[in-house]
């Protein structure tokens, strides 16, 4: 790993999780993916100022913050299951952008670098009934990995600006990824 540039597996771990927030039509603040060095020298401060200790990070609008819900009143809420897909969705599309790049099994990945990522699926999967959680865990990684495959080109793109940069804009990002696909942003059907 370059002490001087982020890990590739990283910027494309982050340029997954991009990616999906993009998709969404939801907005991106920054994309981070530290050097060695960066991480040696100890956590990053988020755009709000708390410390992480993380290899990298993309800062962004969720639909969901599971903190503040509870099961009962998400039930309540006629699009909070579709949110939670959603939301779902760009947990896993980092980890499965980086098992695609590593050529190695996702669940792999998910385990060793996608442990945030974990935690976050799993405060979301409580939040709805335990009865349905299976199936929309499965269809969000399948839609994860589908995501992955269909944009890998612009994931590559992100990957790249990752490294060179370290940190990327939001909205540079945004831009980025629109001007490659020839695609703007949206809430798409899924």
């Amino acid at each position: 790993m370059s002490k001087t540039k982020p890990a590739r597996r990283i910027a494309i771990h982050e340029a997954g999780h991009a990616l999906a927030y993009w998709w969404n039509g939801q907005g991106i603040y920054t994309a981070t993916a530290r050097t060695v060095v960066e991480m040696r020298a100890g956590p990053m401060l988020s755009r709000k100022g708390y410390p992480m200790d993380v290899a990298g990070v993309v800062e962004a609008a969720d639909f969901i913050n599971p903190s503040v819900w509870t099961q009962e009143e998400a039930a309540s809420h006629s699009m909070f299951t579709e949110m939670v897909e959603r939301d779902l969705l760009h947990c896993y599309a980092g980890p499965m952008a980086e098992a695609t790049y590593r050529r190695a099994k996702f669940g792999n990945v998910l385990m060793a670098s996608g442990e945030a990522d974990l935690a976050q699926v799993d405060a979301l999967l409580d939040l709805l009934p335990l009865e349905t959680r299976d199936a929309i865990d499965d269809r969000a990684l399948f839609r994860s990995g589908r995501l992955v495959r269909r944009y890998w080109a612009a994931i590559t793109v992100i990957g790249d600006l990752l490294q060179e940069h370290g940190t990327v804009d939001g909205e540079d990002l945004t831009a980025t990824i629109s001007s490659f696909t020839g695609e703007t942003p949206g809430f798409r059907e899924n």
